[in-house]
């Protein structure tokens, strides 16, 4: 049964109840009234005869009455209920019609919202849905075609360089077979990236935590990129080691972090400048800080909303140069969310980026020794 049939059957059923009760109770009470006048002997004079027919005519034109007076609230009722019912049930044909159209994968089908109640709350709740199903869709389609292109560069190397050696009459020199090794670890570097992004957004990224001096790991880091940063003519400027921050993180996963953003910044700082990392707390933040800070160009700033979007570049030619597929501030953010902290990019007014790791405060300990 449809709901505007519901509706009916429950108002019918509830004149007729309130009809019935109406006749009972009134013939009750005209019992009972001539049972009184009887027995106050009120009906000497008058034949018992007479007043029992006058009972019973008076019975017999109030359920005439009866009748009538429930035949009009029934039609009554039956408008009220039919604009009723329309009111209710219009608004859920409408969202049942784009529900519909959803399910045959038409994305793009929205309910009109034309009042503010409930109906027109669900009607946003659904579009607020269908918009998100699209941004997933649009998103599934982007990464199946960054995907397909980066897949398809490496691997038309390598067929190539194949073709090349089964045609060559020579036996194959093992200095020949270092291009294709170099594009065999870029494949597995971008099936590993792309293995740890997705378990990342789907929380389920493994992580072992354990208490880490946050400052002895950026001097470690250091260590690392130094001899990058000296052939590049930078300066690299980290916090100093008697400034000591433990921290529960995972220290291998949050280097990675670390080493991702430097090496971005050593790819934009030209000869002669600096990248500088400074570590900060403030007691009501609820954060620990660390800032990546360059002094090269800048970053357009339309480019800051979509760079921790998947294989998104700024200079697009820079991915043929560097080798890189665009997905390591993406990685970067998906594991400091992990983490509970976030990442946040701006450029700094005089020229150069900064790029600022909160992780929180409740897993931090900040002990400040003077040597």
């Amino acid at each position: 049964m449809t709901v505007r049939g519901k509706i009916f059957t429950v108002m019918a059923v509830l004149v007729v109840l309130v009809s019935v009760a109406y006749i009972g109770t009134t013939q009750g009470f005209l019992g009972s009234l001539f049972a009184r006048y009887y027995s106050e002997g009120g009906g000497g004079e008058v034949p018992v005869e007479q007043l029992e027919g006058l009972r019973g005519f008076i019975l017999e034109q109030m359920e005439l009455k009866a009748i009538t007076v429930t035949l009009y609230v029934a039609g009554i009722t039956a408008v009220v209920c039919y604009w009723l019912s329309g009111m209710l049930v219009r608004p859920l044909k409408r969202l049942i019609a784009v529900m519909d159209r959803v399910a045959r994968r038409e994305l793009d089908a929205e309910v009109p919202v034309l009042r503010r109640d409930e109906y027109g709350q669900v009607g946003e709740a659904f579009n607020k849905m269908t918009l998100n199903l699209r941004e997933a869709e649009n998103s599934r389609k982007r990464l199946v075609e960054d995907v397909a292109h980066e897949l398809r560069t490496p691997l038309s190397i390598v067929l190539s360089k194949l073709e090349l050696i089964q045609q060559s009459p020579s036996d194959v020199k093992p200095e020949s077979l270092l291009p294709l090794h170099d594009e065999v670890l870029r494949l597995i570097r971008l099936v590993d990236e792309l293995q740890l992004l997705s378990s990342a957004e789907a929380g389920e990224l493994i992580l072992h935590k354990e208490m880490t001096d946050l400052a002895v790991l950026l001097t470690d880091l250091s260590e690392l990129v130094l001899p990058e940063a000296e052939a590049y003519g930078v300066h690299l400027v980290v916090p100093a080691s008697g400034d000591t921050v433990w921290i529960h993180i995972d220290a291998r996963r949050i280097k990675q972090v670390f080493l991702n953003l430097v090496a971005n910044a050593l790819k934009h700082t030209p000869h002669g400048g600096a990248i500088t990392l400074t570590i900060s707390r403030t007691e009501d933040s609820g954060f620990v800080s660390v800032a990546v800070k360059d002094t090269g160009p800048g970053i357009p700033p339309e480019a800051i909303p979509h760079l921790f979007d998947r294989f998104y570049q700024v200079d697009k030619t820079e991915r043929r140069a560097s080798g890189g597929a665009g997905l390591g501030l993406a990685i970067a953010r998906q594991i400091l969310i992990a983490h509970g902290g976030y990442i946040e990019a701006a450029n700094i007014t005089g020229g150069g980026a900064e790029f600022t790791v909160f992780l929180p405060v409740s897993a931090v300990s900040l002990v400040r020794e003077h040597r």
